[in-house]
């Protein structure tokens, strides 16, 4: 199809002021992708043919039907926060779908518990809003200060507090979303329902590869900010923080935040510990109403004193509470960016999973495998963020020198991989914990999903016959570096 053409046929849907094309826009289109080749005006994936906004539901399935009837391609997106390539676009007969403009608060239902907005809604602005209320999201990701509610759902997201109120997937209560056709579904908010698989999760942490999510509706939950118990230790090593953590989550305790870092780790990101070369820092905090959240701290600190935990006050914890996204301000600032582009220096991460027994193991394989093998490593540490009665994650940080913009992506990739590697060796092990696996680590699905993988061939078959959102989000569709 002629390219003014298909311009002007979105045109009529949307609006002509609503079909971006200049340059500019395009190329950031992609949000924080490559950003670091962006940072030399080093540009490695083709221009999509428009930036198309959508105020509406009606808008986005008029959208979507043109873009199935002529084979366009389709990478939705809101906040626009996310990496691991979940944006990147790899065809130039692509269209970047923004659904930021439906960002209207549809309701706050202070007496059921929940909050029903439009996928563009800020986050940050849903929780101060439920905080005047006396209530919470209980969702606070580090990306919190950029990312909208739509995509949270898209990315299977987790917040900092999730130990407590748990991810995304414990908090949707139904959502209305499009699937590729322009059909449009609504999956209603019922409390629980046994009528089959649990449909909310076709579109939950779908990457965008199956639909568009353009409403959404979450709990809320009373919110206790002068009850919060904090407390930090000292450990003598990560593998004695391994199991003092373990031994809270066993034992049914549930506090909000629970928190292990490595010397490398707390160094670079706070350095508000003094750690000897193998001690680590193990935090906690705890919410809910005064009295529960005081026994379970009381708890935690019996527990933290058998591993001869030493404590050492809350200012710690606090630094933390306070400076903990820090790096979505990072991320933009033209100081830092411009240190990064001289130094040559990235910093990124990368979360797993695993079981007790196994997460030990994969927190030493990596760490023993990176120096030896990624030429540039910088500094490489570790931290745990969330924790389940069956095991829990880490965080894999670490700074790259890296050779030139060029190759940053697949400097990168390849350290990535070599993570992922070493965690699928494991029965228990997770390569992606809740960043979305995107086109960088879609490399894995195969193995990450083993017999099951056919089931996520066919439900995108099934959902989006002709392939056109998304390409290369859940299913393998380019080769990488």
């Amino acid at each position: 199809m002629n390219k003014q053409m298909l311009l002007q046929e979105l045109s009529a849907i949307v609006g002509k002021n609503q079909v971006l094309t200049n340059e500019e826009t395009l190329r950031e289109g992609e949000g924080l992708n490559r950003q670091y080749a962006k940072l030399f005006g080093v540009y490695q994936n083709p221009l999509p043919l428009a930036l198309v906004r959508v105020d509406s539901v009606e808008q986005v399935s008029r959208v979507l039907r043109y873009c199935n009837d002529k084979l366009i391609q389709v990478i939705p997106r809101t906040g626009a926060s996310s990496g691991e390539g979940l944006l990147e676009v790899r065809e130039e007969n692509t269209i970047i779908l923004d659904a930021s403009p439906m960002n209207k608060l549809i309701e706050l239902d202070t007496y059921n518990m929940m909050a029903t907005v439009q996928c563009g809604y800020p986050l940050e602005r849903l929780e101060e809003l439920a905080n005047r209320e006396g209530l919470t999201t209980g969702h606070s990701p580090q990306s919190r200060p950029l990312a909208h509610m739509g995509g949270l759902v898209a990315t299977r997201s987790i917040g900092q507090f999730s130990t407590y109120y748990g991810g995304i997937e414990d908090m949707l209560c139904g959502m209305e979303g499009v699937l590729p056709n322009g059909e449009i579904i609504r999956i209603r908010s019922v409390p629980r329902r046994s009528s089959g698989p649990d449909l909310r999760h076709l579109l939950m942490g779908s990457e965008g590869a199956l639909g568009v999510i353009t409403e959404v509706t979450v709990k809320l939950f009373p919110y206790y900010p002068d009850s919060m118990w904090k407390g930090g230790y000292i450990v003598q090593n990560m593998e004695v923080g391994f199991e003092a953590i373990r031994e809270v989550m066993v034992k049914g305790y549930k506090p909000s935040v629970v928190r292990l870092y490595d010397k490398a780790d707390i160094d670079y990101n706070f350095g508000s510990v003094a750690l000897n070369d193998e001690e680590a820092f193990m935090f906690f905090t705890a919410e809910g109403p005064p009295e529960i959240a005081r026994a379970t701290g009381d708890a935690i600190h019996s527990i933290a004193g058998k591993y001869n935990a030493r404590y050492v006050g809350t200012q710690a914890v606090e630094h933390w509470l306070v400076h903990r996204n820090d790096l979505c301000v990072k991320m933009t600032d033209p100081a830092v960016l411009e240190k990064v582009k001289q130094t040559h220096v990235g910093y990124a991460t990368t979360e797993i999973s695993a079981s007790w027994s196994e997460i030990k193991k994969i927190y030493a394989d990596v760490l023993r495998r990176l120096p030896a093998e990624i030429d540039g490593l910088v500094m490489l540490g570790g931290h745990v963020s969330h924790s389940y009665i069956n095991g829990t994650n880490i965080y894999f940080v670490y700074m790259l020198k890296l050779k030139s913009p060029e190759t940053a992506y697949a400097e990168h990739t390849k350290l990535v991989w070599a993570i992922c590697e070493e965690v699928l060796k494991y029965d228990t092990g997770g390569c992606v914990h809740h960043h979305g696996m995107g086109k960088q680590r879609v490399k894995f699905a195969r193995r990450e999903h083993g017999s099951s993988y056919q089931l996520m061939e066919g439900i995108k078959n099934m959902m989006d016959p002709n392939g056109i959102m998304s390409k290369g989000n859940l299913i393998e569709a380019y080769e990488e570096v």
